[in-house]
C-alpha cells in the first residue's frame, strides 16, 4: 500500500472505523503494514480465500481487531483494495 491515494482512501475514510486500528499500531502506516502483512501471510499459507478472478473479501485479526480486508491478486501479489472494521 505504498500508493498515497490508497492510503487515503482507507484511512480517511470514518465509515471504516479504523481510527482504534491506527492508535493501537501509532500510525497510519504501521497500521497499512499491519494490513499487509496479515494478507501477505495469508496469502504465502493458502487462507487467502479468492475467487478465480483473484478477488478476496475476507476478515483478519489486525492487532485484536477483527478487519475486513479487500482486494485481488495480481501476478500472484496480494493487492489490497480496502479495508474497514465493522461496527
Amino acid at each position: 500500500m505504498d500508493d498515497a491515494n490508497k492510503l487515503h482512501h482507507i484511512f480517511n475514510n470514518p465509515d471504516h472505523n479504523l481510527d482504534r486500528l491506527v492508535h493501537q499500531f501509532g500510525s497510519r502506516v504501521a497500521a497499512a503494514q499491519a494490513i499487509i502483512q496479515a494478507v501477505d501471510s495469508a496469502f504465502t499459507n493458502g487462507s487467502l480465500m479468492t475467487d478465480p478472478e483473484g478477488h478476496y473479501k475476507q476478515v483478519f485479526d489486525i492487532g485484536g481487531f477483527p478487519v475486513w480486508i479487500s482486494g485481488k491478486v495480481v501476478d500472484g501479489v496480494p493487492r489490497v483494495g480496502s479495508a474497514w472494521v465493522r461496527v
